[in-house]
C-alpha cells in the first residue's frame, strides 16, 4: 500500500463505477478546498467504467502526493471500503464523503470549529442540499412513531430559521461523515453486514452510547445528488432487520418533538404515514391574510417562509394552471405531495404532470396513488398497527401521540 504525507484530516471517498460523478466531485473538493492540510483517499469497490483508468492520473493532478487511490479486488460496498480507507488514512481526523456530492465555497472550515469547540461532539455533517433548488436534502435524521427514518425538513428551504437550530439528533447520514480515527476505530467503523445500508445508522448509535452527541453544521453546505445507483434500496428490509437485532432500543421516535419544538405539530394519513403541519389556527390565519386579495408571488414568497402552509400550495398551483403553467404547477404540486402525502394530491399531480408532458413524473404519481390504494383496500393491518402505537404512546407518556392514533381509530369506527 502506497504511503502518504501525515495531515490533519483524510477525506475519505468511496466509489464504485460512475466516473463521471467521481470526477465532479474531485474537481468540486479541489476548487473548494484551500490548503495543503488534508489528503484525499478514494476507495475504489473495483469499478469496471474509466474510473479504473483515470482515478489515479486525476487525483494526483489536483492533489498531488496527498492524493491515494486504493483498489479492491471485487465490490466490498460502502461500509467496508471505508473502513479500509480510515484503516489506510494518516490524519486525526476522518471525513466520509460520496463521491454524488459537490463540495462550495467554505464547507469545510464550520465542520472543522464544531469538532474542535466541543468535546462533547462525536460526529457532524454538513448541510446537504439539491442542487438544483437549495432545498434542504439533509439536516439530520429523524424517527417517525414506528421508527421508519426520514430526512428532517428536507425540501425546506435551506435559509429557513428550523433547518439552522440547534438540536440533539439521534443520527446523520453517513454520505458526509466527519469524526476521529480515534473515535471511529473505537466504535468498530462501520459494521460490515450491512448492504449499502444502515451502517451509519448503527455507527451514530456507537457513537451516542459513548456518550458524545452528533450534529448537523447548517454553515457547512454540501450538494447532494439523488443515488442513482442500481438497487440502491433492494437490501432495505434486510438492513433495518439487522440493525434492529444489532441496536433495539438505541433509537425512539423523535420527529413529533423536533416538530413541535419548531412550531408544528403531527398527522397522519388514512395509511398511517405521520407528516408535519402548522397548527389549524396558523394555517387558518395564512389562508386568510393572503388570499384577500390573493397575490400569486406574495403566495410564493410565503411559501418559502412558511413551507407547511398547506392551502397556498393548492391556491398558487391552481392559478398556475389555469394560464397553462402545466410545468410550474407539476413542480409546486411536487413539493405538496412531500410535505402532505395526500391521495388526492398524487391524482392531481399525475394529471398535472402529464399535461406539462412529464410522463415520468406523472407515471410515479400514479404509481404511488396506486400502492396507497392497495393499502387501503384492506384496512386490518393498518388498525392493528394504529393500536399499537397508540398503546405504545400512552406507556411513553406520548398524550398527543395517543390521541391522534385513537382519533385515526375513531374515524374508522373501531374505537
Amino acid at each position: 500500500m502506497p504511503e502518504h504525507t501525515s495531515t490533519r484530516l483524510s477525506i475519505i471517498i468511496p466509489v464504485w463505477n460512475r466516473w463521471d460523478l467521481t470526477e465532479a466531485c474531485l474537481r468540486s473538493l479541489r476548487a473548494h478546498t484551500p490548503g495543503n492540510f488534508f489528503d484525499v483517499i478514494v476507495v475504489d469497490n473495483h469499478s469496471e467504467d474509466t474510473t479504473a483508468t483515470a482515478l489515479q492520473p486525476l487525483g494526483e493532478s489536483l492533489f498531488g502526493e496527498r492524493f491515494l487511490r486504493l483498489r479492491l479486488l471485487r465490490n466490498e460496498g460502502f461500509g467496508p471500503a471505508c473502513n479500509a480507507g480510515a484503516k489506510a488514512a494518516r490524519s486525526p481526523m476522518l471525513f466520509f464523503l460520496n463521491n454524488d456530492t459537490l463540495l462550495t465555497e467554505n464547507w469545510l472550515p464550520p465542520l472543522l470549529k464544531a469538532m474542535s469547540s466541543d468535546a462533547r461532539t462525536g460526529a457532524a455533517g454538513p448541510l446537504l442540499l439539491y442542487p438544483d433548488s437549495d432545498r434542504v436534502q439533509h439536516c439530520g435524521i429523524a424517527f417517525t412513531p414506528s421508527l421508519r427514518t426520514e430526512h428532517l425538513y428536507a425540501n425546506f428551504p435551506a435559509s429557513h430559521p428550523a433547518v439552522h437550530a440547534k438540536r440533539t439528533l439521534q443520527a446523520i447520514t453517513g454520505a458526509a461523515f466527519m469524526v476521529t480515527k480515534e473515535l471511529f476505530l473505537a466504535c468498530g467503523g462501520f459494521f460490515p453486514g450491512y448492504r449499502n445500508g444502515s451502517e451509519d445508522l448503527e455507527l451514530c448509535c456507537r457513537i451516542r452510547e459513548a456518550g458524545r452527541r452528533l450534529e448537523v453544521v447548517a454553515e457547512s453546505r454540501i450538494y447532494h445528488l439523488e443515488s442513482q445507483t442500481p438497487g440502491r434500496g433492494d437490501d432495505d428490509p434486510a438492513n433495518a432487520a439487522l440493525l434492529n437485532e444489532r441496536c433495539k432500543g438505541c433509537f425512539g421516535p423523535d420527529v413529533h418533538r423536533l416538530g413541535r419544538r419548531d412550531g408544528y405539530e403531527m398527522a397522519l394519513t388514512p395509511w398511517l404515514e405521520s407528516y408535519l403541519v402548522l397548527p389549524a389556527e396558523r394555517e387558518q390565519a395564512l389562508t386568510e391574510s393572503l388570499t384577500s386579495p390573493f397575490d400569486a408571488a406574495a403566495c410564493w414568497s410565503m411559501l418559502q417562509k412558511e413551507p407547511l402552509w398547506h392551502t397556498g400550495y393548492s391556491l398558487l398551483a391552481a392559478v398556475l394552471e389555469q394560464h397553462g403553467k402545466f410545468a410550474e404547477a407539476s413542480g409546486l404540486r411536487l413539493l405538496q405531495t412531500n410535505f402532505f402525502p395526500m391521495l388526492p394530491h398524487y391524482r392531481q399531480l399525475a394529471s398535472t404532470a402529464a399535461k406539462a408532458g412529464n410522463l415520468s413524473l406523472a407515471k410515479q404519481a400514479v404509481d404511488k396513488a396506486e400502492h396507497v390504494s392497495s393499502l387501503l383496500e384492506d384496512p386490518g393491518p393498518l388498525i392493528k398497527k394504529a393500536a399499537g402505537l397508540a398503546n405504545w404512546a400512552r406507556k411513553a407518556g406520548e398524550a398527543d401521540l395517543q390521541r391522534l392514533y385513537e382519533n385515526w381509530l375513531r374515524d374508522l369506527g373501531v374505537l
